[in-house]
């Protein structure tokens, strides 16, 4: 069996997955296997996985008859997964050759304590130019699960800690990405209740941002729904954050400490809530302009 399972879930990926898999293929840990689920695309990716595959033994592939959804093709690529360690990886991002090797050097040296690591990020655009580096800031090592919690509620925004390398017998405890907006910061909640999460300090991490990321799938509410549920079946939340703290209320209360955890991260949560319409009123007051996306002011 591989140490380490790699799960790439591709819909009508074909512009970027040559480059995410040749990524992929380079990681110099190479105990590891590649496993692509594709959910019924209908433009060139089936045919891509397919000749990947016969090129590399270590890819294994899965189709979906029909397109399930975005969240239930991430879960299927756990479900595949022989490894006793699990990571995502999407069609559009790039992985340097030493992410897997530092984030499985992060987790032998922590032990049993740390249940996911991840590196540090770097934003690149359409073309794979850099835009600049992006402080996650979820380096979250903390014995007390309700500190971890309030850790991960006062600095989550973008998410990449979810694309590192987990246990996956712990991420196997988590409800993995649901079908609701920003799910991933509730399964990264989750996660934090489940034990520590390590950021390993160098840049092996970059995550592409472009028009047509299928992350967020969109800039609505309904468009980015439509990525859960591509038949039409569901209804986007009138108000999606509030419908994810509910969620993810729900979610802690079912692990042990959940009332003291939940209220560490709500608390937290609209903490930092009030100190950005705080900060969000001082700007329109003295015309000053919103924060920059990267650590470096690109």
């Amino acid at each position: 069996m591989p140490r380490v399972t790699i799960g790439v879930p591709v819909y009508n990926a074909a512009r970027y997955l040559p480059v995410a898999l040749d990524a992929l293929r380079a990681q110099d840990h190479t105990d590891f296997e590649i496993v692509i689920s594709d959910n019924a695309s209908t433009d060139e990716t089936w045919e891509i996985c397919q000749r990947y595959a016969v090129a590399d033994p270590r890819i294994r592939l899965w189709r979906n008859e029909q397109n399930l959804g975005g969240h239930a093709n991430f879960a299927k690529v756990v479900e595949l997964a022989s490894g006793e360690l699990f990571k995502w990886a999407a069609y559009d991002d790039i992985c340097r050759p030493g992410f897997v090797s530092a984030c499985v050097a992060a987790l032998d040296a922590a032990g049993p304590r740390a249940v996911l690591a991840y590196p540090k990020t770097l934003l690149i655009d359409e073309d794979g130019e850099v835009i600049g580096p992006y402080a996650d800031k979820l380096d979250l090592r903390d014995a007390r699960a309700w500190k971890r919690l309030s850790g991960l509620a006062n600095n989550i925004s973008l998410c990449h800690a979810h694309f590192g390398v987990f246990r996956i017998d712990v991420l196997r405890r988590t409800g993995l990405i649901r079908p609701f907006l920003s799910s991933d910061y509730t399964l990264m909640a989750e996660v934090a209740a489940l034990g520590e999460i390590h950021e390993v300090p160098e840049q092996l991490f970059l995550r592409r941002v472009h028009g047509a990321s299928t992350r967020q799938a969109g800039n609505s509410a309904a468009s980015a729904t439509s990525w859960f549920a591509p038949n039409g079946s569901a209804n986007p939340a009138r108000s999606p954050r509030t419908n994810m703290l509910r969620q993810t209320v729900r979610v802690l209360r079912g692990h042990p400490g959940g009332l003291a955890n939940s209220a560490a991260f709500l608390g937290t949560w609209f903490a930092r809530r009030g100190r950005v319409r705080l900060g969000a009123l001082r700007r329109r007051l003295t015309g000053k302009p919103m924060p920059a996306l990267t650590e470096n002011g690109a």
